[in-house]
């Protein structure tokens, strides 16, 4: 065969190749921000409620407000199946101390797959199968303490990434305020407060820096218990984002109750809008489930079970 030929088949088998491989190194495009355990939910209840949970009063809320521990109690468990190949659990606590104040710790880890040499992880990248295992996992402990009829809280923690080529971590610090007003329950909190973190290579890698000012409200509608949440948030300076959700709540029995929960969220990078969720309560043992609609028609499916 001609020499130019063989030349001229090498080059269009080779254009064939790269236009095959643009979808998949499209679908594997690294994200900006890190630690990804910080932009995954922190609880079932919340993520029920859109994922709100700045004003909460559940044990779960050192993920999202540590002022918000100076009047939540309890422990709690949960996991969460993101896909076949992506899931991740928490753990809280909290209790009293300091007289009217509160301490609590909390846990979270997640484990996925990504393809090799993509890092950060995103919220979608993170649901594929990839050729390269990761784990990203974050523990804090919190305090929590009233101030002149404002609870201010403080949480220091540690985040960090892992996977086969990378092992990225920094210490940070969450600080919130929360105050009762004319009923309602209001929360502000600042995430995430660290120093940006930088890969092998150089390149800046952001931390997912929040803040969230948020409302919680209790009512009663004939037999049924309600519970209204919504809130604001700031990721860096990129984007507004809102959420929120509507828990009913019945009861035939002292101690013992059904809920049904539904929520909103902005839609963004592997997450759709609604989140639902159930519960059982039992004395002070409640049984809880929460699903929310993931990019691609895909659903995660949380678990959890709390201790009051």
């Amino acid at each position: 065969m001609h020499p130019l030929v063989i030349s001229r088949s090498r080059v269009a088998a080779t254009l064939i190749g790269l236009l095959a491989a643009l979808p998949a190194a499209a679908r594997a495009q690294a994200g900006t921000r890190a630690p990804i355990i910080l932009e995954l939910p922190g609880g079932t209840r919340s993520l029920g409620l859109g994922n709100t949970g700045v004003a909460s009063r559940d044990d779960e809320v050192i993920f999202y407000n540590p002022a918000m521990i100076a009047v939540a109690s309890g422990m709690s468990v949960s996991g969460e199946r993101l896909s076949a190949t992506a899931g991740d659990g928490a753990l809280s606590a909290v209790t009293r101390f300091n007289g009217s104040g509160g301490i609590g710790i909390g846990m979270r880890m997640a484990n996925y797959e990504l393809p090799l040499n993509v890092y950060p992880a995103t919220r979608l990248s993170m649901l594929d199968a990839g050729e390269a295992a990761g784990m990203s996992a974050e523990a804090s402990i919190a305090y929590a303490q009233p101030f002149k009829g404002m609870r201010i809280g403080v949480a220091a923690k540690y985040a960090e990434d892992v996977n086969s080529s990378v092992r990225l971590g920094r210490p940070l610090a969450d600080v919130g305020l929360a105050r009762q007003l004319f009923g309602t329950a209001l929360g502000l909190s600042v995430q995430n407060i660290g120093r940006d973190m930088e890969n092998a290579s150089g390149a800046s890698i952001h931390l997912p820096l929040m803040t969230t000012f948020g409302a919680a409200r209790d009512a009663q509608a004939g037999p049924f218990d309600l519970h209204g949440t919504a809130a604001l948030s700031m990721l860096r300076d990129e984007r507004l984002n809102a959420s929120g959700g509507l828990e009913v709540a019945y009861s035939w029995l002292s101690g013992y109750d059904i809920a049904l929960r539904g929520g909103v969220r902005r839609r963004d990078v592997g997450i759709e809008p609604l989140t639902l969720g159930a519960g059982f309560t039992m004395d002070r043992l409640s049984i809880d489930y929460a699903l929310e609609t993931l990019s691609n028609q895909r659903i995660g499916h949380r678990f959890g079970l709390r201790i009051r």
